[in-house]
């Protein structure tokens, strides 16, 4: 026991160091802590909580064809998996999370055939990003581990336990151990924006509508999507491409905007998920669960940016993941705290 111990904290520990080993020596760009559970709604079940530690560069002035040679190696390799479009900033980043997925009814500590599985993921991840008033794009590398080492069972009791929750009963019957990888693409494209307003209220506020697609490939899901995001605020040509459908991304803001920035957003998604690794995979017991392929999702939110600091609330929802879950809808609330660094 003290052996498997001690296994886990070792990959906790790797990862952790890994992502403190990617950071760069010197004090720059935006640090980011992310929290995402479904608690809010007085609910637990499906995904039930997620936390991000993220870091993006300063942005960087870039050409079509070249990159600042102060991005390091490895992001501009990864950099290559884009399209040749102009762009006026790139930027490059690391991330640390750990997300979980539960049954609707947490309290049986029996298997639940019919229902999730429990899940936990850890994952840490790199990306790169090019950003321009009417056109954007984002690229992910992810290497996690899903079961009993990503710690979520000790986390989610410990969180339940903390806000006198329901205790999980069931997470001896959690997805079991499996190292996990992904690639991910998201291109944004500007399809109008308003002039700026003129008057004594919401001065030099504006409208813009604009489309994104999302592809994810690996083990844990791979999956297509189609959005339209319409947003109304201030400075939109400056933020546009920083927010994103993609878990736990959030573009730098702080580094870009020397006064107080806000905007409001409404966002629908539709996409089709060929695999879910955190309803596929392996189980202790028999699942008669089957993934839902036809997905949609809605959010609207607020961002707000104020000197070196910015602040993001979002409410999500999203349709059932899988074909016998009674409910027809989930939602959860998103929350992300900023600063300049």
């Amino acid at each position: 026991m003290l052996k498997a111990l001690n296994k886990n904290k070792t990959i906790v520990f790797i990862l952790f160091s890994s992502w403190l080993a990617i950071l760069p020596p010197s004090h720059a760009g935006q640090l980011t802590i992310l929290f995402e559970n479904d608690g809010i709604l007085a609910n637990d079940g499906n995904y039930t909580n997620g936390f991000a530690l993220a870091w993006e560069s300063k942005p960087l002035i870039s050409l079509k064809h070249y990159l600042p040679a102060s991005i390091p190696l490895f992001f501009q390799l990864q950099h290559h998996i884009r399209l040749p479009i102009a762009q006026t900033h790139s930027a490059w980043g690391v991330k640390l999370s750990q997300r979980m997925w539960t049954p609707n009814t947490i309290t049986l500590d029996v298997p639940q055939p019919y229902d999730r599985p429990y899940a936990g993921l850890l994952e840490i991840e790199t990306h790169t990003a090019d950003y321009s008033p009417n056109f954007a794009q984002k690229s992910w590398l992810t290497l996690g581990i899903i079961g009993p080492k990503s710690k979520a069972e000790q986390v989610q009791k410990k969180v339940h336990e903390f806000t006198d929750s329901t205790p999980p009963q069931g997470w001896q019957h959690q997805i079991e151990e499996q190292v996990t990888f992904q690639l991910a693409y998201e291109l944004d494209a500007l399809l109008f924006r308003t002039q700026k307003f003129r008057g004594n209220l919401f001065t030099d506020s504006q409208f813009e509508l604009s489309s994104y697609s999302h592809i994810a490939l690996g083990n844990l899901n791979s999956q297509a999507s189609l959005g339209l995001l319409v947003k109304w605020g201030t400075q939109l040509n400056k933020t546009f491409g920083r927010l994103s459908s993609h878990f736990g991304h959030t573009g730098n803001t702080t580094d870009i905007i020397h006064t107080n920035n806000f905007s409001l957003y409404a966002r629908v998604q539709l996409g089709y998920r060929f695999n879910d690794l955190t309803i596929e995979g392996n189980l202790p017991y028999d699942s008669a669960v089957n993934i839902q392929h036809e997905q949609a999702k809605a959010a609207i939110g607020i961002n707000w940016t104020i000197n070196n600091y910015a602040i993001s609330w979002s409410l999500n929802r999203y349709t059932r993941t899988y074909s016998s879950d009674n409910n027809a809808w989930h939602s959860y609330g998103s929350l992300t705290l900023s600063c300049a660094i």
